[in-house]
């Protein structure tokens, strides 16, 4: 049953990845621009249509857009991703070397997250109406009105400029003298900004849910009965942090969007980065490796949470799901 349950998964992320990677190659060559720009470099203004058909051909660029989706998918199920356009590098060697940083920030953000929203969610939920459920509810509108990238401008200008506590941008210290620590120095701001735009609104759904918990039938019986306290407020949470999991899976790729912004921002060198620089010269082939790579970090945290829902609800298995 289990691994029935499994490759009902597998099967889904794969169609999930190729319906992603579809609608992404097939947007790219509907944009505007020439997908061959970053072969031609800086010599388009003076190569002849000639030399300029040539490139395109050595490439498979003059073929029809659905042909060259299907060479692509092809190479892609075989591990095989293609040479970047811009560096005339292997864009899976270029991945390499962008998905640690980038999963570094996630990551970490994901983590202060979860702790910080569960403690305060839990916090304001319990105490309906307190000055602490208020102030959680304006923050939590604040925080997911507030543009990241408006977030970041504004730390750079003051704790940067202004009080010149953390750097401006960049991974490292410039005379490459940085280790652990640096690392963990320069990435305090964008790991700040990512934290504020998502905290507040993962609060605030676990705020609501406990609220919701509270007012449940099963709550006033307990306390009718004469249950403790504490054993009551240990199934509020219970009941309640499920929702929550399952809102924390769905809203991953947010967390790739956002710093997508971030290290853009930061001059934080990841795949986010290394997207809008791909954008700028038209890399087709390192777009769709990184948009690959991101959705099959996300596929395999979807089902992780999956798994995570499923052991602590015991409903999911009685069920049937597994």
């Amino acid at each position: 049953m289990i691994a029935k349950w499994i490759g009902k998964r597998v099967i889904m992320g794969t169609i999930v990845l190729i319906i992603v990677s579809f609608l992404s190659f097939f947007i790219m060559h509907a944009a505007p621009g020439n997908p061959a720009a970053a072969y031609y470099g800086g010599n388009a203004q003076t190569l002849s249509t000639a030399e300029k058909e040539r490139i395109e051909k050595a490439f498979g660029l003059d073929e029809p857009v659905l042909y060259q989706y299907g060479t692509w998918l092809r190479e892609a199920l075989q591990g095989n991703l293609g040479y970047s356009a811009k560096e005339g590098r292997p864009v899976a060697a270029i991945l390499q070397e962008r998905l640690p940083t980038t999963l570094q920030l996630v990551v970490l953000t994901l983590l202060i997250v979860a702790i910080a929203s569960t403690w305060l969610g839990l916090l304001a939920g319990m105490k309906e109406g307190s000055i602490v459920d208020r102030v959680l509810s304006m923050f939590s509108i604040a925080s997911s009105a507030i543009p990241p990238f408006w977030l970041g401008i504004l730390f750079i200008m003051v704790f940067s400029v202004q009080l010149g506590w953390f750097p401006t941008s960049g991974m490292n210290d410039v005379r490459g003298e940085g280790g652990l620590v640096d690392r963990l120095y320069h990435i305090v701001l964008p790991l700040t900004v990512l934290v504020i735009s998502h905290v507040g609104i993962f609060a605030r759904f676990l705020q609501d849910s406990v609220k919701a918990e509270n007012r449940s039938y099963y709550v006033q019986v307990a306390f009718a009965n004469g249950v403790p306290e504490r054993e009551i407020r240990t199934m509020v949470f219970r009941n309640a942090v499920i929702p929550y999991i399952n809102y924390i899976g769905m809203t991953i790729p947010s967390f790739f969007g956002g710093s997508i912004v971030v290290e853009t921002l930061f001059g934080w060198s990841g795949l986010g980065q290394l997207l809008v620089k791909s954008v700028m010269v038209k890399d087709f082939p390192v777009l769709m490796g990184a948009i690959l790579i991101i959705g099959v970090v996300v596929v395999i945290c979807l089902f992780m949470i999956d798994v995570l829902m499923i052991c602590l609800n015991p409903r999911l298995r009685r069920g049937g799901i597994v």
